[in-house]
């Protein structure tokens, strides 16, 4: 009796839960297949269902009232940093986006500047690494002869020989009086053991985690940056690690895309830190006391314009530039990243540029590192081989990079993958470079790499087994539970 009195009401409790996840889910404003696909999982495995969606399928960007006005005071506070730097930017701003007038760069520049990136600013003495070993040397250069503060901020910070190197050099510079702050995301770095932040934190760093709250799982800060005396920045997509460098354990090699600038164009950067740092319980204000670069003026260096997109932003900003870039392109659009889970606006992009004779081609990695994103990318080749894209799968290692390039005109290199967590969920970043110099490097770069790659063809596809057709389109089902 007591028994069944016990189940009646498990039943019941779990009934009205399962009530409020579908109201909740019926009246939320996302996409609606991936409210469909919350719908099938909840009604096919009702308890693993509700526990999953509460972790990682609630909507969370309608904040609480507390946290809303957190951030507008945080995003008042950087938008005032950033004046002096945009005013003394403007002749040179101005110039460049009249320079890029009836070209596709100037449309993605509107489109990027109206969801709330920067006008385009000049970006002096930057360098492109397409390897981790080219980086990190330079990266360790400018760290060992910081004079000021270091501001490090990656998605995964490891625990191996390189983070061994960077600690000795933080600690050096710590001893010496230079202010150290990190940020790293928590749950990805989880994994790694923390004994090297343990002993920065020791001797005065600032270590700070993101996204630590139970609300907050599904989120990740997938930003990668590293600033030197406000000066320096480095982005791009290498996070703190050997495998960066050679492949680790996993990989014959690691091919990524990193860049180095100087400039008015660090502020951006700096900024998007100072954001971060205080949205994660941190409300010093890291600008103060920063002192703007000299003002540039027009001509003087190369026009680059930084976008920032999360689940926090009103719009998401780099996914609609990846839009306008494919739409506006005349003659290619190449792209490189490890991921290819786009969602239907992005989709749509791809094969309208192509069938309308654009040379849009897509780099991913052969050898995946994570099983469901690479078996779901299978399940969009068919509708993007058929508009005419063609699809590279890069053979020689891991493929970490995140470009874009636009005919002769414009190269994107960032943070962002083409996947539906990247363009809608993660915080990202991205440098828009209005450079011929710049897409004519990236797409040399995307040529040598075709050298290692395999081209996916619709005969390609025609031959998997049934088995791994119904795998891909049930991978491709569940890379919509976001």
């Amino acid at each position: 009796m007591i028994l069944t009195v016990v189940t009646i009401v498990v039943v019941t409790v779990l009934a009205v839960v399962i009530v409020g996840v579908v109201a909740a889910l019926l009246t939320d404003d996302r996409d609606p297949s991936v409210v469909l696909a919350w719908l099938f999982v909840i009604l096919l495995i009702p308890v693993l269902g509700v526990v999953a969606y509460f972790f990682i399928g609630r909507n969370h960007r309608r904040e609480s009232r507390r946290h809303s006005e957190r951030r507008e005071r945080v995003e008042a506070r950087s938008e005032r940093s950033l004046d002096p730097v945009l005013a003394s930017a403007q002749g040179f701003s101005t110039a460049a986006v009249a320079t890029l007038s009836g070209s596709p760069g100037q449309r993605v520049e509107s489109a990027g500047r109206r969801e709330g990136g920067t006008v385009p600013l000049p970006a002096q003495d930057v360098r492109l690494y397409f390897t981790g070993a080219d980086k990190f040397r330079d990266l360790f250069v400018d760290l060992r002869g910081a004079r000021e503060r270091i501001d490090l901020m990656y998605l995964i910070w490891e625990q191996d020989e390189l983070t061994a190197e960077v600690t000795e050099i933080l600690l050096d510079r710590l001893a010496a009086g230079v202010r150290v702050n990190v940020i790293y995301d928590w749950l990805s770095s989880l994994p790694y053991r923390k004994q090297e932040l343990e002993r920065l934190a020791e001797a005065g760093a600032a270590v700070v985690p993101c996204y630590k709250r139970a609300r907050q799982l599904n989120y990740r800060n997938h930003m990668k940056m590293a600033l030197i005396d406000g000066a320096v920045v480095y982005s791009g997509g290498m996070n703190m690690g050997q495998e960066y460098v050679d492949g680790g354990r996993r990989f014959d090699t690691w091919r990524d895309t990193h860049f180095r600038m100087t400039g008015p164009v660090v502020a951006p950067y700096l900024q998007l830190f100072a954001a971060t740092w205080s949205m994660n319980g941190r409300d010093e204000d890291l600008f103060a006391g920063w002192a703007p670069p000299a003002p540039a003026t027009a001509g003087e260096g190369i026009p680059v314009q930084v976008l920032h997109s999360s689940v926090s932003t009103p719009f998401p900003t780099i996914r609609d530039v990846f839009v306008v870039a494919l739409t506006t392109a005349r003659e290619r659009a190449w792209i490189q990243s490890p991921y290819f889970v786009p969602d239907e606006p992005l989709l749509t992009a791809m094969c309208v540029a192509a069938s309308s004779g654009v040379d849009v081609r897509l780099m991913m990695t052969g050898l995946p590192d994570k099983k469901l994103p690479f078996n779901a990318a299978h399940a969009y080749f068919p509708t993007a081989l058929a508009a005419g894209v063609r699809v590279f799968k890069y053979d020689a290692g891991f493929l970490h990079a995140k470009t874009v390039t636009v005919d002769a005109e414009v190269a994107i290199i960032g943070t962002c993958n083409w996947d539906i967590r990247s363009l809608i969920l993660h915080d990202e970043v991205v440098s828009v470079f209005y450079s011929g110099e710049i897409a004519r490097s990236c797409a040399d770069q995307y040529e040598r790499d075709l050298e290692h790659c395999s081209e996916v063809t619709l005969a390609d596809l025609s031959a998997l087994s049934t088995w791994e057709r119904v795998r891909n389109s049930v991978c491709r089902l569940f890379s919509r539970l976001l």
